[in-house]
């Protein structure tokens, strides 16, 4: 299989297909997976090679579909490019489209240049017939199919790729493959900005792998576009539970997609608040904010002062805040280590609570005292930044026990 760019590819297709294939190659995002595109290979030419070039017209289309790679040759006829194309469906000899559900081949138009991709498109939805009959080689697999298929959440967002054999133990096998009804709309944009360049829809697509006709060894896994996945943390953020033992699609499904919607929740909760937050230091120290993150509120720098000593305090607020709890380093302005940086150190253990209000975090911090500290080699100046007054609800309750130590 030779793989070439598409502009190379285009290039070497007669000129009276190449529209068509534009259309194809650039506009070709068929099936659930629309992150993929499709790709055509194997380009070759059913002429005799006095007809001048570029004359190419039969090559392999990669179609994705249901977690596989579907290869299917198609062959035109450069001389007479007004016919329609003839398909080998590779592995699938015995799939038989039924002719009379392809409108754009019975009413063939190479004028249109979609008019190939749309036949695609309609033989797609034939090839989904056709696994969906294969699975009635298994009663299980079918019921798996049949509960699904009665629920509007997913009956009309599923690709089933079935009857392939374990290469291990030759076992029916299939693969279920849905699109997971999760609202991406409301997650900040800044944290889907970072993507590749056009990655298509925002979309989560749960595979799951049924090596057995009686689904004994069953493997899910969860697809999620690079903006999502990008947004929510990472590919390692989010884990779904293992399939149950003698568990049902129509049962595990919902659980996977309650559990995105959570984390999808967790996101946006974690913005607002981050604002939040962010807003009710910048009214409490107005003059002592040095610099913080206006996108999406993730950092925060203060310079404070007890008594004539000046120091830093950075804020680092998670993509889960308040479920998970900021980290506070406090930094010297005089102070370097031995490699020339100014002296800092870490503070993750304070008390913490994710209930607490905006506005309570930031009320009326003070410096309330410090001591001395000796180490063998180096003496440190303790600073103990204290909360003045109760706890409840007040964010900066976590300065009830903070230390700042720097080189002395």
């Amino acid at each position: 299989m030779n793989s070439l760019s598409p502009e190379v590819a285009l290039s070497r297709i007669s000129p009276e297909l190449r529209p068509l294939l534009c259309s194809v190659v650039r506009d070709g995002r068929v099936g659930l997976d629309s992150s993929s595109c499709l790709r055509i290979t194997d380009l070759k030419s059913g002429c005799t090679s006095l007809m001048p070039g570029p004359c190419c017209d039969r090559f392999k289309l990669h179609i994705p579909y249901a977690g596989e790679t579907l290869k299917w040759d198609i062959i035109f006829n450069a001389i007479d490019p007004e016919l329609p194309p003839d398909f080998i469906f590779g592995e699938d000899a015995d799939f038989l489209p039924e002719p009379s559900e392809l409108a754009h081949l019975v009413s063939w138009d190479a004028g249109k240049p979609e008019c190939l991709l749309q036949l695609v498109k309609e033989l797609l939805q034939q090839y989904h017939l056709y696994q969906c009959q294969r699975l009635r080689d298994s009663s299980r697999l079918l019921f798996e199919y049949g509960s699904l298929l009665e629920d509007p959440n997913y009956g009309h967002s599923m690709e089933i790729y079935a009857g392939r054999k374990n290469s291990w133990t030759g076992e029916f096998s299939a693969r279920f493959l849905l699109k997971l009804p999760v609202d991406f709309s409301n997650i900040p944009v800044y944290l889907l900005k970072d993507t590749a360049l056009d990655p298509g829809e925002d979309v989560a697509l749960l595979s799951v792998s049924f090596e057995d006709a009686e689904a004994t060894q069953v493997f899910p896994k969860l697809y999620l576009s690079p903006s999502i996945e990008h947004a929510l943390g990472g590919s390692s953020a989010l884990h779904i539970p293992a399939f149950p033992s003698g568990g049902c699609l129509i049962d595990y499904v919902p659980q996977v997609c309650q559990l995105l919607t959570n984390k999808v929740q967790y996101v946006i909760q974690g913005y607002h608040k981050r604002r939040e937050y962010i807003a009710a230091f910048l009214s409490h120290f107005g003059m002592g904010v040095v610099e913080y993150d206006a996108v999406g509120f993730t950092k925060l720098t203060l310079l404070l002062m007890w008594k004539d000593f000046c120091f830093l305090v950075h804020v680092d607020l998670p993509l889960y805040f308040p479920r998970d709890q900021p980290t506070l380093t406090f930094q010297s302005i005089y102070h370097f280590t031995s490699s020339g940086q100014l002296y800092s150190q870490v503070q993750k253990s304070y008390p913490y609570s994710p209930r607490w209000d905006g506005n309570e975090m930031a009320k009326q911090p003070t410096a309330e005292g410090w001591r001395d500290c000796k180490s063998e080699s180096e003496s440190s100046l303790v600073f103990i930044i204290k909360h003045r007054g109760h706890c409840q609800g007040s964010l900066l309750a976590w300065g009830s026990a903070l230390c700042y130590i720097c080189c002395w």
